[in-house]
């Protein structure tokens, strides 16, 4: 899974277009692990087996852990790259 950090600092200078076009590329490999993650979610929570179904839904819970929080770590990777991008207009 992709785990970068797309922090911003007032300190340096501010990132070129290619620095914003590199995280809006991490950000949509994120995006494209959430859906690994759900896709893996929707596969153990459609397991048919009785004696299975408390396991599944142990790993089902799991999974869905993991997705929102690969979800919240997105949102505020969009959301530092919007405020970096209102920097830059005002």
């Amino acid at each position: 899974m992709a785990n970068q950090s797309l922090s911003t600092s007032s300190t340096l200078a501010p990132p070129s277009f290619k620095e914003l076009a590199d995280k809006l590329y991490a950000v949509a490999a994120v995006i494209d692990d959430c859906k690994w993650v759900a896709d893996a979610l929707h596969l153990s929570a459609s397991s048919t087996s009785v004696s299975a179904s408390h396991e599944a839904n142990k790993r089902m819970e799991g999974v869905s852990r993991i997705l929102f929080t690969v979800l919240r770590e997105a949102s505020n990777d969009i959301l530092n790259l919007v405020e970096v991008l209102e920097n830059r207009t005002s």
